[in-house]
């Protein structure tokens, strides 16, 4: 049986076919209409046919576009995942119908395949448009977490709500001391992701009892191992995907034609 697991975001479509619990094919769309979708999905899942689908989405808007081209293709409609599903822990969150679904996707996973095993409070942390970290404590009890921007929406700030900054390519400058407009607002906004990241790991980790296993997705993921080092344990980059799977797996009645 295939199960096909998708995450919706603000820049693009990830997708992930998974075989008896293996996540066996990834793909990334990023069409900005449905023409340009339905070709790219047509491609991306021309040999599988999956039985259960499901969903992580953060763009309302686009998200019936894309249930209705995957079940057009594959006779499956994907269903939103949400906080209504059977979850592996308790949720402590006020609001949890303003939960986003890609936020619970990447906990549910950060807590099954890394916490949970260990007994250990997880943090997910997902840098992607923006930046979210998730926090579950060792006893399965899901706390709430962080959303703050990530460089894409500090850059759209600082040139829509200034006269004069021009928008720069999100380029790592040579040092944090920019001699010219352009390295000065690259430092500003890359030291400042990375910077502030670092001190949002920390203070978050004083509100747990032990030390937490740090989980990191996204598509900034990267620059954030390589500048925070030690304070990264484990970079997955198909955490949301990983998450919507084990949340199918989790509730059987769910994603079915």
């Amino acid at each position: 049986m295939t199960w096909l697991a998708l995450d919706l975001g603000n820049s693009a479509l990830k997708g992930g076919l998974f075989e008896a619990g293996r996540l066996v094919h990834t793909f990334r769309v990023a069409g900005a209409n449905a023409a340009e979708l339905q070709q790219q999905l047509t491609a991306a899942l021309s040999e599988f046919r999956p039985t259960r689908a499901a969903m992580a989405s953060v763009v309302p808007a686009r998200t019936p576009v894309v249930q209705e081209t995957v079940q057009q293709l594959t006779g499956v409609r994907p269903v939103l995942i949400g906080p209504d599903w059977h979850l592996p822990f308790t949720l402590a969150y006020e609001t949890p119908h303003t939960l986003g679904t890609d936020r619970l996707a990447a906990a549910v996973a950060a807590w099954t395949l890394y916490g949970h095993p260990r007994q250990r409070p997880v943090l997910a942390v997902l840098a992607g448009t923006a930046l979210t970290i998730e926090v579950i404590d060792e006893r399965g009890c899901y706390q709430g977490g962080v959303i703050a921007p990530g460089p894409f929406l500090m850059r759209q700030a600082l040139t829509k709500g200034t006269a004069q900054l021009p928008e720069v390519p999100l380029e790592w400058p040579l040092s944090p001391v920019g001699r010219s407009t352009r390295t000065a607002i690259q430092a500003g906004l890359l030291y400042g992701f990375v910077e502030s990241t670092r001190g949002l790991l920390r203070r978050v980790a004083e509100t747990l009892t032990s030390s937490p296993i740090v989980i990191l997705s996204g598509g900034w993921a990267s620059l954030l191992q390589t500048h925070l080092g030690k304070q990264i344990d484990v970079h997955d980059s198909h955490l949301v995907l990983r998450g919507v799977y084990h949340l199918l797996k989790s509730n059987p009645d769910r994603g079915l034609p």
